[in-house]
């Protein structure tokens, strides 16, 4: 298993786009669409690698000094692994890099220990996804000086 970091026009991007439609928008006519957004070219995505088959995905895009990590996805076979972990972390070092004060995220609502877990505090209340209709929660990490992570 391997993580790496991709451009759009990286052969493994297209099966992560695939991992993320599987994940957040099954079903969805425009999933597409609402994978292409304003951020998607401009992101730095990471995947996991396991015999060719991508089973992780992850995107950070940085905007200032702030960071936005989204779009993690992890292969319902794979999970429980330590493998989202492993992504964010990596995400969050590749943003700690650029030199950034804050990593802002939604969680989904069944997700907000994972990210505690990591240092994210929940801010504001719990909202619906205006892409899916998903319960998202909005979650800020604030990077400290010495740039060290919670693991």
């Amino acid at each position: 298993m391997e993580y790496v970091y991709i451009a759009t026009t990286d052969s493994y991007y297209p099966k992560a786009v695939t991992l993320r439609i599987t994940a957040f928008f099954k079903g969805m006519k425009d999933a597409l669409a609402l994978i292409n957004d304003a951020d998607e070219a401009i992101g730095i995505h990471l995947v996991t690698i396991d015999n060719q088959h991508v089973i992780g995905t992850g995107r950070l895009n940085i905007k200032e000094k702030t960071a936005i990590i989204s779009q993690m996805a992890i292969d319902p076979m794979h999970r429980n692994q330590g493998i989202g972990h492993t992504i964010l972390s990596m995400l969050m070092e590749q943003a700690m890099a650029a030199d950034v004060t804050t990593i802002e995220l939604s969680a989904r609502k069944t997700a907000i220990s994972f990210y505690e877990k990591k240092g994210f505090i929940p801010t504001g209340t719990i909202y619906r996804s205006a892409k899916t209709g998903i319960l998202h929660q909005k979650m800020t990490y604030k990077v400290v000086a010495t740039n060290s992570i919670v693991v």
